[in-house]
Parts: structure tokens; C-alpha cells; sequence
């Protein structure tokens, strides 16, 4: 992911325990990266990760990441264990679409 230089930048947590128990997470300084052992490791930033933040991140009704950011049409995507968030690139507004 570039280390210091890539889109993330420096850590600013070290590696913690989910309050679930169920994964693991590091805070960046430009985004996340979650874990568990189900999903895997996935990062989540700008804004997709700030909409996710304010639903209570893991805790939310979209649960863990289960990819990293993807390039949609008019935007970008992040899919997570039970929907989506979709950010408009031209509105700037992240939207929820659950499975």
C-alpha cells in the first residue's frame, strides 16, 4: 500500500481488538484497515470510511469490510458483510444499500 507515502499514510494506532472481539483494526492518519478471519484485511477511507464511522463502524448494521474501495460508475464502492456504501463522486454523498 506505499507504507508512509501510499494513500493511507502513517499509522496512528497500533494493531487493536475490535469492541466485538470478533477482528482486528489499525487507524491511519488517511484511513483503515480491518480484519478478522472471516473477511480478511480490507481498507476503508475518505469518505465511504467516514459514513461507516458515523453508522458505528463494525458495530453497524453493514458489519466488516469485505473489499477495499472499487471504482463504480459515477463513483466508488466499498461492499461490506451485509451492504454497501457508494460514494457520488460528482455529489460528493455516500449512500447505504444493504444486501
Amino acid at each position: 500500500m506505499g507504507r508512509e507515502a501510499g494513500l493511507l499514510g502513517y499509522p496512528l494506532t497500533d494493531e487493536t481488538k475490535t469492541p466485538d472481539g470478533v477482528g482486528r483494526f489499525n487507524h491511519f492518519q488517511n484511513g483503515s484497515i480491518y480484519w478478522t478471519a472471516t473477511t480478511g484485511a480490507h481498507e476503508v477511507h475518505g469518505p465511504i470510511r467516514a459514513r461507516w464511522e458515523s453508522l458505528g463502524w463494525e458495530r453497524s448494521a453493514l458489519g466488516y469490510p469485505v473489499t477495499d474501495e472499487y471504482a463504480v460508475t459515477g463513483g466508488r464502492e466499498s461492499e461490506f458483510q451485509k451492504g454497501f456504501l457508494t460514494l457520488n463522486t460528482a455529489t460528493n454523498t455516500v449512500t447505504v444499500r444493504m444486501k
